[in-house]
Order: C-alpha cells, then sequence, then structure tokens
C-alpha cells in the first residue's frame, strides 16, 4: 500500500507530545509512522491513513498539543520518495549534483523533500530526522545540476518563507570518496 497522506506534529514537549500521541491516535484509525523524542528534548508525531482520519486526527492534536507545537504540515497527494527517504538513507542514484537542505524542524524538511521531488527530477538520498541533528532536519537530494537547482530554488523560498531554513547547499559534481559519507557511512 502506497502511503500518500502525512501528518507531522513536532512540539517542545515531550510529555505533551506523548499526550498528543494518546489523542491522535484516540481520535481517528491513523496509524503511527514515527513517534519519539528528538533532541533538544523535543518530540516528533508522524501519522498516515486517509485523509479524513488524519485531517481529524492532526486536528485535534493541534488542540490538545497548543502552544508546545514547534512546526506541523498535514500533506495530501505525497511524492512516493518520502516515506522511504524518512525510514532510510540510500546511495544516491545520479552522482552529478547532490543538494542539502537544512531546517529548524522535522515539518519543514518533510515539506521541502515533497515540493522538491515534484518540481524537478531528483531522487532523494534522505530525510535525517533523528537525534543526531540537535532539533534540525537535513533533506538531501541528488539528480541533475539543473534539476537540483530547480528543486532547492522552490524548496528553499518556502522555506526562508516559513522562517525555517537553516542552511541550502548544491555540491556540484561531488568527489567519488565523498559518496560513501553522503548516508553516514
Amino acid at each position: 500500500m502506497s502511503i500518500d497522506v502525512i501528518g507531522v506534529l513536532e512540539l517542545i514537549s515531550m510529555a505533551d507530545g506523548l499526550n498528543t500521541l494518546d489523542a491522535v491516535v484516540k481520535e481517528s484509525p491513523v496509524t503511527i509512522l514515527k513517534a519519539e523524542p528528538v533532541n533538544p528534548g523535543k518530540y516528533l508525531i508522524m501519522i498516515t491513513g486517509d485523509v479524513a482520519s488524519v485531517e481529524a486526527a492532526m486536528d485535534i492534536g493541534l488542540e490538545i498539543a497548543g502552544d508546545s507545537i514547534v512546526d506541523h504540515i498535514l500533506l495530501k497527494n505525497l511524492d512516493e520518495q518520502i516515506i522511504p527517504a524518512i525510514k532510510a538513507c540510500k546511495a544516491p542514484v545520479e552522482w552529478d549534483a547532490i543538494g542539502l537542505l537544512e531546517t529548524s524542524s522535522v515539518a519543514a524538511a518533510v515539506e521541502a523533500a515533497d515540493m522538491a521531488v515534484k518540481e524537478a527530477e531528483i531522487h532523494i538520498i534522505g530525510i535525517v530526522t533523528g537525534n543526531e541533528t540537535g532539533g534540525k532536519a537535513l533533506v538531501k537530494i541528488s539528480g541533475s545540476i539543473g534539476d537540483i537547482n530547480s528543486a532547492m530554488s522552490s524548496a528553499v523560498i518556502m522555506l526562508r518563507n516559513k522562517n525555517q531554513l537553516y542552511k541550502d547547499i548544491i555540491i556540484p559534481g561531488p568527489h567519488i570518496d565523498i559518496k560513501g559519507f553522503v548516508c553516514g557511512n
């Protein structure tokens, strides 16, 4: 089954995060993709399901979380590369250029990755959302230099408008010796 709807709630409080998670799954029949503490003391919730269920769950989640919300998104028509990229990093398919989007929140990274892949013919290498990021997230994409420029341009504008962009970098013609390190090897 393909996942094409995702809801992301990012909270400043781990206690509020668990309380919100409980309310979310009691509200609607959603599937929890990820629910965990992330540094520095935040809580991340990612859910999927049918559109109506995810919308209802997100509504109650936002209500229960209140002022603890750092960022949130509800994306419909999610690109098929997003969920695998959240779950694991994969070696770049094309090695002409690499784009890096470092964001202040996980929700913003997921939204930026979805926007980038819909903008141009790129491959999502990975979306780093774990504790190793200090509360930030990192989207890694590969493709031709032209496609990377196009994909990055639209995502950067969106992230700047949301005040969620920490850093954006394009590496044209990356050296072959870094290929194994793109996924943290």
